[in-house]
């Protein structure tokens, strides 16, 4: 499962519309090719977004869009903002609704309407038979509880940071979480939650233009960086980069429902 002697991968969460990567987006996804990167989900955060991920994704044959509403944007959603949504999921290109979910750190959203808008996102995407694409940040209780109670027929914690007990706790509902260039910063929560699960519990993402890995942390992040975070992801559990690839791929493809 090779191009150019280069895996190949899945960039399951981007953010191509930021104006660093938009201004050069035929290289990005130029570059992102010469580097294995297969095919890379656009996601959206708000009203706006998706809509610029989904004409994107026109553009480009192996970018697909997502269609949701970030917790730090939660107050500013219109009242009918569900609908809006899923008008935009009927595009024959959005593979999932989100990014959706609880954000206790930053808190730009009253903890309330985050709530309320994620709940109504978590049915839109169970409603639609889409996956739902998750974002958490220091709110694992909270979002178990939410999880619990409108449980996603497909779903995934991005940018997965909790630990291992909060790992389990989503797998155990049925949903998948995904790694981003945090694997590759030293010793965290993520080291010891790799090691905890199996390889088909996850996948790969560079939610760029943030968290470059290293070699380029610090860097504008772009899809073509994934390689970094498979390499770093074999090493913690002992693999080769190879089967990492053609699981997470494997995952990726059938949780989007990609073509392959």
């Amino acid at each position: 499962m090779k191009i150019a002697n280069r895996q190949l991968l899945i960039d399951t969460h981007a953010h191509l519309y930021y104006s660093d990567l938009k201004s050069q987006l035929d290289d990005v996804i130029s570059r992102a090719g010469e580097a294995g990167v297969e095919q890379i989900i656009c996601v959206g955060t708000d009203l706006d977004s998706s809509r610029e991920s989904i004409a994107i994704a026109e553009k480009y044959l192996n970018v697909f869009a997502t269609a949701g509403v970030h917790p730090h944007d939660a107050k500013d959603a219109p009242t009918h903002f569900a609908e809006e949504l899923r008008k935009l999921a009927g595009h024959e290109k959005v593979v999932a609704i989100g990014e959706m979910g609880l954000d206790f750190f930053r808190n730009l959203s009253p903890p309330d309407v985050q709530s309320v808008v994620f709940r109504q996102q978590l049915e839109l995407a169970n409603e639609l038979n889409l996956p739902a694409v998750i974002h958490n940040r220091e709110a694992d209780e909270a979002l178990l509880t939410a999880l619990r109670e409108i449980t996603p027929k497909r779903g995934v914690v991005h940018c997965f940071s909790s630990n291992v007990e909060t790992a389990k706790a989503v797998l155990e509902l049925g949903l998948k979480i995904s790694f981003t260039g945090t694997v590759t910063f030293g010793k965290n929560h993520n080291e010891s939650v790799l090691k905890a699960i199996d390889l088909g519990d996850f996948m790969l993402e560079t939610d760029c233009p943030f968290l470059a890995p290293v070699p380029n942390r610090g860097k504008l992040n772009e899809p073509g960086n994934i390689s970094h975070i498979a390499q770093r992801i074999a090493e913690i559990k002992g693999v080769l980069i190879k089967e990492v690839a053609e699981k997470t791929t494997r995952t990726a493809q059938q949780f989007f429902r990609l073509p392959a």
